[in-house]
């Protein structure tokens, strides 16, 4: 079955100069195609039953209007946006995220994807167009649907994201999203505001064994820097997404958790074997992670130097919710395997939920601020006193978010211990007295001792989701 292969070679890319993108990406899928021969390539047109929505992660969401007009992309609010986009890699275009077998992943299920997905409502599929409809539900240009490339293009939307691409394919797709925002009839060029999100990087790191000259930090942010540009100089209101690339070490532990199999292994072994390669090799593991992290401190240095905040129309903002990256768990302590493909290298469904719950509330969340750690939360809201988009500009400053009664400047100073009402010191005196008891019984428990439980004497018993270790080891970086 030479289905992946003739996918590719039809697909149109923007490759770079030097990442030989396309071509590796044929080679990936043509081990895929030698390995998925007895598999029978998913149904695009079957109808997706799970539904991950705001209800699978038990989460609360209620959207807030604030009334006033956006004149600046620094006031910009949820309900101003009008279009929205990806570019990327085939992280954004959804490579395998519905898919329950390996030969679902020759589909691109671009209608799920966390940045750019519309397939459905936020209820059943949460990505940030969907909860974007909640503010304005005439927001256009996501992607829908799920399909083999070339054959369902017109449902890309304004997703130019392409499969195997690198940082210095992030130039050929800045133009391409040109293009299409001009010439789309989805999109008024001049007038609408958009909202761009760029996550590139998982491919470059993968590819450190065989150019390591092209997939350096300088370079991974030298061709970033060129996309940006380009879009700084011709598009008007836009703001963009940077999503930081997350911890890519962490990746081969996947291949050993809750709901992986051995042919997830073979299938990290075929897109990404530099990286399996580092998880038996402490300092190859540690010469990649500096690497990693490296591409993060130098992207937040460019971003921070504010050559993209010359224009009250456009701005860049990194979000971080990937940098501190830590793998999701069972309440075993397993590694959650679910939350990725069958290929334990690209997102699931959930994945891609996960991602679109942190990349919002990153949205909402001031510059110098974000959260670094994903994790399963409520979306957050615009606020009355903040109902805009955070940029490094209109976070300078922040007015305290509780307003508080000016001081009566005629009260005489000394009077105000009098002030102190009488049930308020009932209260205290109550609480005084439950602390007492409280540490008298804490002294009684510690003279009497008691017997640790198996799950204290198991180092690998975990009651939440999160690996500490990971990062507190990410802390001596």
């Amino acid at each position: 079955m030479n289905i992946y292969f003739l996918l590719v070679t039809m697909l149109p890319f923007s490759s770079g100069t030097g990442s030989g993108a396309k071509q590796l990406w044929q080679q990936q899928m043509k081990k895929l195609d030698e390995m998925i021969a007895e598999y029978v390539v998913e149904d695009s047109a079957a109808k997706q039953t799970r539904r991950i929505g705001l209800p699978f992660f038990d989460i609360g969401f209620e959207n807030d209007v604030t009334q006033f007009e956006t004149t600046t992309v620094h006031s910009l609010r949820p309900r101003d946006i009008d279009i929205v986009a990806a570019m990327g890699d085939s992280l954004s275009a959804a490579n395998g995220a519905g898919a329950t077998t390996i030969a679902g992943l020759a589909l691109e299920y671009r209608g799920m994807c966390f940045s750019v997905g519309g397939d459905a409502e936020v209820e059943d599929s949460i990505t940030i167009p969907n909860i974007l409809k909640k503010f304005n539900p005439r927001v256009d240009g996501y992607s829908t649907g799920a399909g083999v490339p070339v054959l369902y293009q017109q449902k890309y939307g304004f997703n130019v994201a392409v499969p195997g691409a690198r940082a210095d394919d992030m130039f050929g797709q800045a133009q391409r999203l040109i293009d299409l925002l001009q010439s789309d009839p989805r999109s008024n060029f001049e007038s609408d505001w958009k909202l761009l999100t760029l996550f590139i990087g998982g491919n470059d790191l993968c590819a450190l064994g065989r150019d390591p000259d092209g997939a350096s930090p300088e370079a991974y942010v030298a061709e970033i820097e060129r996309a940006l540009d380009l879009l700084h100089e011709e598009v008007p209101k836009l703001f963009v997404n940077v999503v930081d690339i997350l911890d890519i070490y962490l990746l081969p532990y996947v291949g050993y958790g809750f709901g992986s199999s051995r042919v997830c292994r073979i299938m990290q072994n075929i897109f990404c074997s530099h990286v399996v390669d580092t998880m038996n090799n402490t300092e190859a593991q540690d010469e990649l992670r500096a690497i990693n992290k490296q591409y993060q401190v130098q992207l937040q240095a460019l971003i921070d130097s504010g050559k993209y905040d010359t224009r009250e129309d456009f701005t860049v903002v990194i979000q971080p919710f990937l940098r501190d990256s830590v793998l999701p768990y069972t309440e075993f302590g397993e590694v959650d395997a679910t939350y990725f493909a069958p290929d334990c290298f690209h997102f699931s469904d959930i994945g891609h939920a996960m991602g679109a719950i942190n990349l919002w509330n990153n949205m909402l969340e001031p510059v110098g601020q974000k959260t670094t750690v994903w994790s399963i939360t409520d979306l957050k809201v615009p606020t009355k006193q903040r109902p805009y988009l955070f940029t490094s500009k209109n976070s300078l400053n922040l007015p305290p978010i509780t307003t508080t009664l000016s001081p009566d400047t005629t009260t005489d100073v000394s009077t105000t211990e009098t002030m102190i009402p009488v049930w308020a010191i009932v209260v205290m005196a109550t609480l005084t007295v439950l602390l007492a008891v409280e540490a008298l019984l804490l002294v009684c428990l510690a003279k009497n001792g008691g017997k640790r439980t198996e799950d204290d004497l198991n180092p690998d018993s975990k009651s939440v989701y999160v690996n500490r270790a990971v990062i507190d080891d990410k802390a001596k970086l």
